[in-house]
């Protein structure tokens, strides 16, 4: 079994203001090993949703982690089984 054959289940918290794009979903689970390929998953799901969140107009936290924040939609920044991440937008951007 090679690391690619065991996906990850990741949760992303989806803040208010962009859950009509996710059918009023808060938390939606995707498969991935990094914050990166988490996000794909939400692009692919949730199509209408990447038009809407711009490349560097955003910030993605790990849950209860001292981790700075992320900018870039191909972080390659690894992921654990069961972690949750929370999406927001950066105040005044876009």
């Amino acid at each position: 079994m090679t690391d690619k054959d065991y996906e990850m289940a990741v949760k992303i918290c989806i803040p208010p203001e962009l859950q009509s794009y996710t059918k009023n979903m808060a938390t939606v689970e995707v498969n991935g090993s990094t914050i990166g390929e988490c996000l794909q998953e939400l692009f692919r799901q949730y199509a209408d949703l990447q038009q809407t969140v711009p490349p560097t107009g955003f910030q993605i936290y790990k849950a209860n982690a001292a981790d700075e924040p992320i900018f870039s939609w191909d972080s390659d920044r690894p992921l654990r089984d069961g972690e949750e991440l929370t999406l927001s937008f950066i105040s005044g951007c876009c």
